[in-house]
């Protein structure tokens, strides 16, 4: 790997890190202010429309920065609206309405950042590496992810609130300083003269989502799978380990951590299994939403505790190889320079999906029951797979016809 690789990841790694612990911060102190579990759920609610929203204008901004320069300068101004909220704290949280509207301003930078971020590996790593890359950061960012939710709940009960934030703004400004270093190894951008309109320039990410035959059935799969993510939000899980377990909260952390376990087993097993998976990346899809499916439908049905630890250890290889797959052939479905517009239009999605899903998921488990909240999952990460079974099946016939076909088509 080159070093750049190696600053742009321990920049992922601590951005991942700084968001895990500023949620957790951000959402313990507007409850404790407030009492209300209403209101501290409005920030992750915010959090989602403004990033939502950020997703509509990130072509716009591409278009007037260079994405070197764009990459960067998000996260510094991330990192000083952090810095600013530090010194500012009392003032500032002292009324709920002004952090609520600060939080809404780093949501809103979050929402450019993230598609410029997901977009940096195929930029600075070959194709031929890139599931090694995507497997070092999952098992990276699953590990410090873990470690957030952990200790952060400690740290802010030992020191509090904004000794806690500090940590955050020291993590974020560690990560811009490798993103700058990252971006030195951009080939620089040939910027020519656009006349397409806004709208044309919004709505590009789309056309790429649509024209493109495999990533529009991924794209459709990734809509499919997000709903059935929303199975594994914490209070469905709660009221699995209650009412199917008959076990106490506890087994809801050790449910979180059997998972989180499993997905770094997988990163270290899809790192392994590299040159394979390159070659194979539909089938891996396949695969690996055929065992998630399997072991979220037993998992579903299951009464007995111990067990539900174990499944939820096999999903993570399982979700680990589906994923990394998934991941690099959207990674290598299109040119890297457009990637950006690509993911913001995906992230758009995602956010539209998971905020219905989990509507749809919760009506589910009041009228049929938590159990059919699985059995619902798993037909969904079933269906996911049958339309990888269509992309074989499309591929196979273009090759017939263009011997030299690829993913970008």
């Amino acid at each position: 790997m080159k070093r750049s690789f190696y600053y742009y990841w321990f920049a992922s790694t601590n951005i991942s890190l700084a968001d895990v612990i500023y949620i957790m911060v951000i959402t313990t102190f507007i409850y404790r202010e407030t009492q209300s579990a209403f209101i501290a759920a409005l920030f992750p609610l915010f959090n989602a429309i403004s990033r939502f929203t950020a997703g509509f204008t990130t072509p716009l901004l591409l278009e007037k920065f260079q994405y070197a320069h764009l990459l960067v300068s998000l996260q510094i101004i991330k990192a000083v609206l952090i810095t600013f909220l530090i010194i500012g704290f009392d003032p500032i949280t002292s009324h709920i309405v002004f952090l609520i509207l600060f939080v809404l301003v780093i949501s809103f930078i979050e929402g450019w950042g993230s598609p410029l971020l997901q977009s940096v590996v195929p930029r600075i790593v070959s194709k031929s590496e890139l599931i090694k890359a995507n497997s070092s950061l999952s098992i990276t960012n699953q590990s410090v992810q873990i470690a957030g939710y952990t200790f952060t709940g400690f740290l802010v009960i030992q020191f509090g609130h904004m000794p806690t934030l500090i940590t955050t703004a020291i993590l974020l400004w560690l990560a811009s300083i490798s993103l700058y270093q990252t971006s030195r190894s951009f080939v620089d951008e040939q910027r020519v003269e656009n006349r397409k309109s806004r709208w044309a320039l919004i709505k590009e990410g789309w056309s790429l989502l649509w024209n493109n035959h495999t990533l529009r059935m991924v794209t459709i799969m990734d809509i499919i799978e997000g709903m059935a993510g929303t199975i594994w939000i914490g209070a469905i899980t709660l009221v699995y380990v209650k009412e199917a377990l008959n076990q106490s909260e506890e087994w809801w952390g050790f449910i979180n951590s059997s998972y989180y376990i499993g997905t770094i087993l997988g990163g270290f097993m899809t790192f392994w299994m590299a040159k394979w998976i390159q070659k194979h990346l539909i089938a891996s899809m396949i695969i690996g939403s055929a065992f998630f499916s399997l072991f979220t439908l037993l998992y579903g049905l299951n009464s007995i505790p111990i067990l539900s630890l174990i499944l939820c250890v096999g999903m993570g290889p399982a979700y680990q190889l589906r994923d990394v797959a998934q991941q690099t052939a959207i990674q290598t479905g299109v040119d890297s320079s457009l990637l950006p517009k690509l993911y913001a239009s995906r992230s758009i999605i995602s956010s539209t999906v998971t905020s219905l899903s989990i509507a749809i998921v919760g009506l589910i488990a009041d009228f049929l029951g938590i159990r059919w909240v699985y059995i619902f999952g798993s037909i969904l990460i079933a269906t996911s797979a049958f339309l990888a079974l269509a992309i074989i099946r499309y591929q196979k016939n273009l090759k017939q016809a263009v011997p030299d076909a690829s993913l970008k088509t």
